[in-house]
């Protein structure tokens, strides 16, 4: 018996084989070619000087940083949001915001010891809106809080001036002496991290002068964000 093969029916299925095997070729090709670009388009990167963390108390100097550095402060006071005035250089009565404009009112600590009221630690810390900000707020300290006092000025004044990277951030610190004569009596130092910056002046010495504010700048630095 001979078995009759119908053409058109052949030839129909042989078009429909074809037709799904180049739509097959035509998605793979066009995922490989998507996944290619995007693979090559270029991935955003934020600057690190303009990203922001929130600040907070955790920033400013812990106890573990002045046991570290041998300084024996133990009672601290930390006040949040207020427009603190300087007891430098820029004299009370210059409040915060009025010498940085446009920051915010600052995160401020007061460390002493009990007993030994001429030990002080005071550190205010606050967040600019971008790390150029920032970084003229820091210079603004500089020039207005310790440049300005390198001549003997009523009852301290202070040495030269000492300038560190920390990791990312940066530290401007001065020894401060009393009244005209060579006598250190701790000093202030200016920090900048990113968005943040801050200021401290430390009252009395533990250990050689230089290098007790040198210690508080960059512990300072490694704890603002």
């Amino acid at each position: 018996m001979t078995r009759k093969t119908n053409t058109a029916t052949t030839r129909s299925v042989t078009f429909r084989r074809a037709i799904t095997s180049a739509c097959t070729l035509l998605t793979a090709g066009t995922v490989a070619a998507a996944s290619f670009w995007l693979g090559m388009a270029p991935t955003a990167q934020a600057d690190p000087g303009d990203t922001f963390v929130p600040i907070g108390s955790s920033q400013l100097v812990q106890s573990e940083d002045l046991d570290a550095i041998q300084m024996t402060l133990d009672t601290e006071k930390v006040v949040l949001h207020r427009n603190t005035d300087f007891s430098s250089c820029l004299g009370e009565g210059n409040a915060w915001t009025s010498v940085l404009q446009g920051s915010p009112k600052p995160i401020s600590a007061a460390w002493t010891k009990r007993g030994h009221r001429d030990q002080l630690l005071t550190e205010s810390i606050a967040q600019a809106k971008t790390g150029a900000q920032a970084e003229s707020y820091a210079t603004t300290l500089v020039n207005s809080a310790i440049r300005a006092c390198r001549k003997p000025k009523f009852d301290f004044h202070y040495g030269p001036i000492q300038s560190s990277s920390v990791g990312s951030g940066y530290a401007t610190w001065a020894v401060a002496y009393k009244g005209n004569s060579s006598h250190p009596d701790g000093g202030v130092v200016v920090i900048r991290k990113g968005t943040n910056v801050g200021f401290i002046q430390v009252s009395g010495s533990w250990g050689p002068a230089d290098q007790t504010m040198e210690s508080v700048a960059k512990v300072a630095v490694d704890r603002l964000a």
